[in-house]
Protein backbone atom coordinates (compact mmCIF):
# COMPACT_ATOMS: atom_id res chain seq x y z
CA UNK A 1 0.00 0.00 0.00
CA UNK A 2 1.11 3.54 -0.66
CA UNK A 3 -0.54 6.44 1.15
CA UNK A 4 -0.27 10.19 0.86
CA UNK A 5 -1.75 12.75 3.25
CA UNK A 6 -2.79 16.34 2.73
CA UNK A 7 -4.31 19.23 4.70
CA UNK A 8 -3.77 20.28 8.29
CA UNK A 9 -4.89 18.22 11.26
CA UNK A 10 -8.66 18.05 11.63
CA UNK A 11 -8.26 17.72 15.38
CA UNK A 12 -6.37 21.03 15.45
CA UNK A 13 -8.96 22.72 13.21
CA UNK A 14 -11.89 21.52 15.30
CA UNK A 15 -10.24 22.43 18.59
CA UNK A 16 -9.43 25.87 17.22
CA UNK A 17 -13.04 26.32 16.11
CA UNK A 18 -14.31 25.16 19.51
CA UNK A 19 -12.02 27.63 21.26
CA UNK A 20 -13.13 30.47 19.00
CA UNK A 21 -16.80 29.62 19.50
CA UNK A 22 -16.34 29.56 23.28
CA UNK A 23 -14.49 32.88 23.12
CA UNK A 24 -17.40 34.43 21.20
CA UNK A 25 -20.02 32.97 23.54
CA UNK A 26 -18.14 34.24 26.61
CA UNK A 27 -17.46 37.76 25.32
CA UNK A 28 -18.63 40.29 27.95
CA UNK A 29 -21.21 42.79 26.77
CA UNK A 30 -20.39 46.50 26.70
CA UNK A 31 -22.24 49.59 25.54
CA UNK A 32 -20.42 49.46 22.21
CA UNK A 33 -22.08 47.28 19.54
CA UNK A 34 -20.63 44.11 18.05
CA UNK A 35 -20.96 43.87 14.28
CA UNK A 36 -21.38 40.27 13.08
CA UNK A 37 -20.82 39.63 9.37
CA UNK A 38 -21.50 36.36 7.53
CA UNK A 39 -20.46 36.30 3.86
CA UNK A 40 -21.48 33.67 1.30
CA UNK A 41 -18.50 33.73 -1.05
CA UNK A 42 -20.53 32.26 -3.89
CA UNK A 43 -21.65 35.87 -4.38
CA UNK A 44 -19.26 38.46 -5.78
CA UNK A 45 -17.38 40.67 -3.33
CA UNK A 46 -18.71 43.90 -4.93
CA UNK A 47 -22.28 42.63 -4.45
CA UNK A 48 -21.53 41.65 -0.86
CA UNK A 49 -19.93 45.02 -0.19
CA UNK A 50 -23.03 46.80 -1.51
CA UNK A 51 -25.28 44.71 0.75
CA UNK A 52 -23.07 45.37 3.76
CA UNK A 53 -22.94 49.13 3.18
CA UNK A 54 -26.71 49.36 2.68
CA UNK A 55 -27.32 47.35 5.84
CA UNK A 56 -24.78 49.29 7.92
CA UNK A 57 -26.26 52.65 6.85
CA UNK A 58 -29.64 51.48 8.15
CA UNK A 59 -28.19 49.83 11.28
CA UNK A 60 -26.24 52.96 12.27
CA UNK A 61 -29.50 54.84 12.89
CA UNK A 62 -30.46 52.29 15.58
CA UNK A 63 -27.19 52.79 17.50
CA UNK A 64 -27.25 55.34 20.38
CA UNK A 65 -25.53 58.56 19.42
CA UNK A 66 -22.81 58.08 22.04
CA UNK A 67 -21.78 54.77 20.43
CA UNK A 68 -21.88 55.69 16.73
CA UNK A 69 -18.18 56.53 16.62
CA UNK A 70 -17.29 52.99 17.73
CA UNK A 71 -19.84 51.62 15.20
CA UNK A 72 -18.15 53.60 12.42
CA UNK A 73 -14.72 52.36 13.46
CA UNK A 74 -15.85 48.71 13.48
CA UNK A 75 -17.60 49.16 10.13
CA UNK A 76 -14.42 50.62 8.65
CA UNK A 77 -12.36 47.67 9.87
CA UNK A 78 -14.84 45.15 8.43
CA UNK A 79 -14.77 46.90 5.07
CA UNK A 80 -11.33 45.36 4.59
CA UNK A 81 -12.99 41.95 4.14
CA UNK A 82 -14.14 42.99 0.68
CA UNK A 83 -10.65 43.95 -0.50
CA UNK A 84 -9.09 40.54 0.07
CA UNK A 85 -8.67 37.71 -2.41
CA UNK A 86 -10.17 34.67 -0.73
CA UNK A 87 -9.06 31.18 -1.89
CA UNK A 88 -11.48 29.32 -4.18
CA UNK A 89 -11.68 26.50 -1.61
CA UNK A 90 -13.51 28.79 0.83
CA UNK A 91 -17.28 29.08 0.76
CA UNK A 92 -17.86 31.43 3.71
CA UNK A 93 -16.15 34.11 5.74
CA UNK A 94 -17.42 35.17 9.17
CA UNK A 95 -16.18 38.24 11.04
CA UNK A 96 -16.95 39.93 14.34
CA UNK A 97 -15.77 43.38 15.31
CA UNK A 98 -16.25 45.77 18.23
CA UNK A 99 -14.40 49.07 18.66
CA UNK A 100 -14.41 51.43 21.61
CA UNK A 101 -13.16 50.86 25.16
CA UNK A 102 -13.06 47.03 24.86
CA UNK A 103 -12.16 46.29 21.23
CA UNK A 104 -12.59 42.82 19.80
CA UNK A 105 -11.98 41.39 16.35
CA UNK A 106 -12.18 37.87 14.94
CA UNK A 107 -12.24 36.59 11.34
CA UNK A 108 -13.03 32.94 10.50
CA UNK A 109 -13.24 31.16 7.15
CA UNK A 110 -14.92 27.89 6.20
CA UNK A 111 -15.30 25.40 3.38
CA UNK A 112 -19.02 25.12 4.18
CA UNK A 113 -21.58 27.52 2.78
CA UNK A 114 -23.41 29.90 5.12
CA UNK A 115 -25.96 32.49 4.06
CA UNK A 116 -24.93 36.14 4.03
CA UNK A 117 -26.16 37.85 7.16
CA UNK A 118 -25.35 40.99 9.16
CA UNK A 119 -26.09 41.83 12.79
CA UNK A 120 -25.48 44.72 15.16
CA UNK A 121 -26.10 43.77 18.78
CA UNK A 122 -24.43 43.92 22.18
CA UNK A 123 -23.02 40.41 21.68
CA UNK A 124 -21.79 38.36 18.69
CA UNK A 125 -24.41 36.49 16.65
CA UNK A 126 -23.16 32.88 16.96
CA UNK A 127 -26.23 30.77 16.15
CA UNK A 128 -25.22 30.24 12.48
CA UNK A 129 -21.84 28.92 13.68
CA UNK A 130 -23.52 26.57 16.13
CA UNK A 131 -25.87 25.40 13.39
CA UNK A 132 -22.98 24.73 11.01
CA UNK A 133 -21.10 22.83 13.71
CA UNK A 134 -24.15 20.64 14.33
CA UNK A 135 -24.78 20.07 10.62
CA UNK A 136 -21.20 19.25 9.64
CA UNK A 137 -19.87 16.75 12.13
CA UNK A 138 -16.58 15.31 11.03
CA UNK A 139 -17.07 12.20 8.92
CA UNK A 140 -15.14 10.00 6.50
CA UNK A 141 -15.88 9.50 2.80
CA UNK A 142 -14.26 6.62 0.91
CA UNK A 143 -14.29 6.78 -2.90
CA UNK A 144 -13.21 3.33 -4.02
CA UNK A 145 -11.99 2.62 -7.56
CA UNK A 146 -10.40 -0.38 -9.24
CA UNK A 147 -6.77 0.72 -8.89
CA UNK A 148 -6.93 3.18 -6.01
CA UNK A 149 -9.08 4.46 -3.20
CA UNK A 150 -9.24 8.02 -1.86
CA UNK A 151 -10.27 8.40 1.75
CA UNK A 152 -11.36 11.87 2.81
CA UNK A 153 -12.03 13.26 6.26
CA UNK A 154 -14.58 16.08 6.01
CA UNK A 155 -14.50 18.69 8.76
CA UNK A 156 -16.88 21.68 8.92
CA UNK A 157 -17.81 21.08 5.29
CA UNK A 158 -14.23 20.99 3.94
CA UNK A 159 -11.60 18.32 3.39
CA UNK A 160 -9.35 18.23 6.44
CA UNK A 161 -7.33 15.14 5.52
CA UNK A 162 -6.95 12.95 2.45
CA UNK A 163 -5.31 9.53 2.17
CA UNK A 164 -4.62 7.66 -1.06
CA UNK A 165 -4.48 3.86 -1.05
CA UNK A 166 -3.29 2.12 -4.20
CA UNK A 167 -3.74 -1.45 -5.34
CA UNK A 168 -0.46 -3.43 -5.44
CA UNK A 169 0.62 -4.23 -9.01
CA UNK A 170 0.54 -7.78 -10.34
CA UNK A 171 3.38 -8.77 -12.63
CA UNK A 172 2.21 -10.15 -15.96
CA UNK A 173 3.73 -13.65 -16.08
CA UNK A 174 0.99 -15.70 -17.76
CA UNK A 175 2.46 -18.10 -20.26
CA UNK A 176 5.94 -17.85 -18.77
CA UNK A 177 6.22 -18.54 -15.04
CA UNK A 178 2.52 -18.40 -14.05
CA UNK A 179 -0.46 -20.33 -15.28
CA UNK A 180 -3.75 -18.46 -15.72
CA UNK A 181 -5.04 -20.11 -12.54
CA UNK A 182 -1.94 -18.94 -10.67
CA UNK A 183 -2.50 -15.38 -11.98
CA UNK A 184 -6.12 -15.32 -10.78
CA UNK A 185 -5.03 -16.62 -7.39
CA UNK A 186 -2.49 -13.79 -7.13
CA UNK A 187 -5.17 -11.31 -8.18
CA UNK A 188 -7.52 -12.53 -5.44
CA UNK A 189 -4.70 -12.14 -2.91
CA UNK A 190 -4.02 -8.62 -4.19
CA UNK A 191 -7.73 -7.73 -3.98
CA UNK A 192 -7.86 -8.91 -0.36
CA UNK A 193 -4.70 -6.97 0.50
CA UNK A 194 -6.09 -3.81 -1.14
CA UNK A 195 -9.28 -4.12 0.91
CA UNK A 196 -7.29 -4.73 4.11
CA UNK A 197 -5.24 -1.61 3.42
CA UNK A 198 -8.39 0.50 2.99
CA UNK A 199 -9.94 -0.91 6.15
CA UNK A 200 -6.76 -0.19 8.12
CA UNK A 201 -6.72 3.45 6.98
CA UNK A 202 -10.44 3.92 7.69
CA UNK A 203 -10.10 2.31 11.11
CA UNK A 204 -7.11 4.49 11.96
CA UNK A 205 -8.82 7.72 10.89
CA UNK A 206 -12.10 7.00 12.64
CA UNK A 207 -10.51 5.55 15.77
CA UNK A 208 -8.06 8.39 16.37
CA UNK A 209 -10.66 11.09 15.70
CA UNK A 210 -13.57 9.48 17.52
CA UNK A 211 -15.71 9.66 14.36
CA UNK A 212 -18.90 7.68 14.02
CA UNK A 213 -20.05 8.32 10.43
CA UNK A 214 -18.69 6.68 7.30
CA UNK A 215 -19.91 7.15 3.73
CA UNK A 216 -18.88 4.75 0.96
CA UNK A 217 -18.85 5.91 -2.67
CA UNK A 218 -17.85 4.49 -6.04
CA UNK A 219 -19.29 1.89 -8.39
CA UNK A 220 -21.59 -0.72 -6.88
CA UNK A 221 -19.08 -3.61 -7.10
CA UNK A 222 -16.26 -1.77 -5.34
CA UNK A 223 -18.60 -0.38 -2.67
CA UNK A 224 -20.10 -3.81 -1.99
CA UNK A 225 -16.65 -5.44 -1.72
CA UNK A 226 -15.37 -2.79 0.69
CA UNK A 227 -18.49 -2.90 2.83
CA UNK A 228 -18.25 -6.69 3.10
CA UNK A 229 -14.61 -6.35 4.23
CA UNK A 230 -15.39 -3.93 7.06
CA UNK A 231 -15.34 -5.34 10.60
CA UNK A 232 -18.66 -5.16 12.44
CA UNK A 233 -17.85 -2.00 14.41
CA UNK A 234 -17.03 -0.08 11.22
CA UNK A 235 -19.88 -1.60 9.19
CA UNK A 236 -22.31 -0.28 11.80
CA UNK A 237 -20.95 3.24 11.24
CA UNK A 238 -21.73 3.29 7.52
CA UNK A 239 -24.33 6.05 7.29
CA UNK A 240 -24.87 6.04 3.53
CA UNK A 241 -23.57 4.69 0.24
CA UNK A 242 -23.22 6.79 -2.91
CA UNK A 243 -23.15 4.74 -6.12
CA UNK A 244 -21.36 7.33 -8.20
CA UNK A 245 -17.84 7.21 -9.57
CA UNK A 246 -15.58 10.23 -10.05
CA UNK A 247 -15.16 11.84 -13.45
CA UNK A 248 -11.50 11.08 -14.14
CA UNK A 249 -9.42 12.77 -11.45
CA UNK A 250 -12.25 15.12 -10.45
CA UNK A 251 -13.77 13.92 -7.18
CA UNK A 252 -15.73 17.10 -6.42
CA UNK A 253 -19.14 15.90 -7.67
CA UNK A 254 -18.92 12.69 -5.63
CA UNK A 255 -17.87 14.62 -2.53
CA UNK A 256 -20.73 17.09 -2.98
CA UNK A 257 -23.16 14.18 -3.20
CA UNK A 258 -21.60 12.58 -0.11
CA UNK A 259 -21.95 15.83 1.88
CA UNK A 260 -25.60 16.10 0.84
CA UNK A 261 -26.14 12.50 1.91
CA UNK A 262 -24.55 13.24 5.27
CA UNK A 263 -26.75 16.29 5.83
CA UNK A 264 -29.77 14.03 5.34
CA UNK A 265 -28.30 11.59 7.88
CA UNK A 266 -27.83 14.47 10.33
CA UNK A 267 -31.42 15.61 9.84
CA UNK A 268 -32.63 12.09 10.58
CA UNK A 269 -30.54 12.11 13.76
CA UNK A 270 -32.11 15.43 14.74
CA UNK A 271 -35.58 13.93 14.31
CA UNK A 272 -34.55 10.94 16.43
CA UNK A 273 -33.29 13.27 19.18
CA UNK A 274 -36.56 15.22 19.15
CA UNK A 275 -38.51 11.95 19.35
CA UNK A 276 -36.42 10.91 22.36
CA UNK A 277 -37.05 14.30 23.97
CA UNK A 278 -40.79 13.95 23.37
CA UNK A 279 -40.87 10.45 24.88
CA UNK A 280 -39.06 11.67 28.00
CA UNK A 281 -41.44 14.62 28.38
CA UNK A 282 -44.52 12.42 27.85
CA UNK A 283 -43.61 10.15 30.74
CA UNK A 284 -42.19 12.85 33.01
CA UNK A 285 -38.66 11.61 32.46
CA UNK A 286 -35.29 13.25 31.96
CA UNK A 287 -36.29 16.21 29.81
CA UNK A 288 -37.76 19.69 30.03
CA UNK A 289 -39.21 21.92 27.33
CA UNK A 290 -39.91 25.61 26.96
CA UNK A 291 -37.55 28.56 27.11
CA UNK A 292 -37.76 29.19 30.86
CA UNK A 293 -37.50 25.53 31.85
CA UNK A 294 -34.55 24.93 29.53
CA UNK A 295 -32.69 28.02 30.71
CA UNK A 296 -33.23 27.00 34.33
CA UNK A 297 -32.05 23.43 33.71
CA UNK A 298 -28.86 24.67 32.07
CA UNK A 299 -28.12 27.17 34.82
CA UNK A 300 -28.71 24.52 37.48
CA UNK A 301 -26.29 22.11 35.80
CA UNK A 302 -28.93 19.45 35.12
CA UNK A 303 -28.91 19.67 31.30
CA UNK A 304 -26.98 17.24 29.11
CA UNK A 305 -28.02 18.39 25.62
CA UNK A 306 -29.86 21.38 24.18
CA UNK A 307 -32.39 20.67 21.40
CA UNK A 308 -33.35 23.89 19.64
CA UNK A 309 -35.35 24.94 16.60
CA UNK A 310 -33.95 27.42 14.12
CA UNK A 311 -37.45 28.94 13.97
CA UNK A 312 -37.12 30.40 17.50
CA UNK A 313 -36.91 34.21 17.68
CA UNK A 314 -33.32 35.32 17.08
CA UNK A 315 -32.70 36.90 20.54
CA UNK A 316 -33.99 33.77 22.32
CA UNK A 317 -32.02 31.24 20.29
CA UNK A 318 -28.84 33.34 20.56
CA UNK A 319 -29.19 33.53 24.34
CA UNK A 320 -29.78 29.79 24.71
CA UNK A 321 -26.98 28.60 22.41
CA UNK A 322 -24.59 31.09 24.02
CA UNK A 323 -25.35 29.64 27.46
CA UNK A 324 -25.11 26.04 26.19
CA UNK A 325 -21.77 26.78 24.51
CA UNK A 326 -20.24 28.27 27.65
CA UNK A 327 -21.35 25.14 29.53
CA UNK A 328 -19.88 22.83 26.84
CA UNK A 329 -23.24 21.13 26.25
CA UNK A 330 -24.15 19.24 23.12
CA UNK A 331 -26.47 21.24 20.86
CA UNK A 332 -28.87 19.70 18.34
CA UNK A 333 -30.29 22.23 15.88
CA UNK A 334 -33.54 21.25 14.17
CA UNK A 335 -35.06 22.71 11.03
CA UNK A 336 -38.83 22.83 10.58
CA UNK A 337 -39.54 20.09 13.14
CA UNK A 338 -43.24 20.26 14.01
CA UNK A 339 -42.88 18.04 17.07
CA UNK A 340 -40.23 20.29 18.61
CA UNK A 341 -42.19 23.40 17.70
CA UNK A 342 -45.19 21.94 19.55
CA UNK A 343 -42.98 22.07 22.67
CA UNK A 344 -42.21 25.75 22.19
CA UNK A 345 -39.26 25.21 19.84
CA UNK A 346 -36.74 24.20 22.49
CA UNK A 347 -36.06 21.49 25.02
CA UNK A 348 -33.19 19.79 26.74
CA UNK A 349 -32.35 16.30 27.84
CA UNK A 350 -31.33 16.04 31.48
CA UNK A 351 -28.65 14.24 33.44
CA UNK A 352 -30.98 14.04 36.45
CA UNK A 353 -34.39 15.26 37.49
CA UNK A 354 -34.81 18.92 38.25
CA UNK A 355 -36.65 18.25 41.56
CA UNK A 356 -33.42 16.81 42.97
CA UNK A 357 -31.77 20.16 42.37
CA UNK A 358 -34.56 22.08 44.06
CA UNK A 359 -34.72 19.67 46.98
CA UNK A 360 -30.98 19.92 47.45
CA UNK A 361 -31.21 23.74 47.48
Amino acid sequence: MSATHSHVSACFENQLFQNQLLELASLPETKDPVLSVYLDLRQSLPALRAKFMAWSDAARITVPTANRASFDEARGELAGLFNQEWPDSLRSVVAFCRAGASPFSRVMSFGATMESHFSCEGLPAIFPLVQMKDRFHRFVVVISREESSRIFEISLGAISEQVLATRPAIEQRIGREWTREHFHQKKRETDRRFLRDQVAIISSLMGKRGLNHLILAGNSRNVAALRAALPKELAEQVSETVIHGPNGRDYSAVLEEAVEAFIEVEQNESRSTVKRLHEQVSRGGLAVVGVDGVRDAMRQGAASELVISEELPVPVREDLVRLATTLSLGIEVCEGDELLNSHGGVGCLLRYRMEFVHCGG
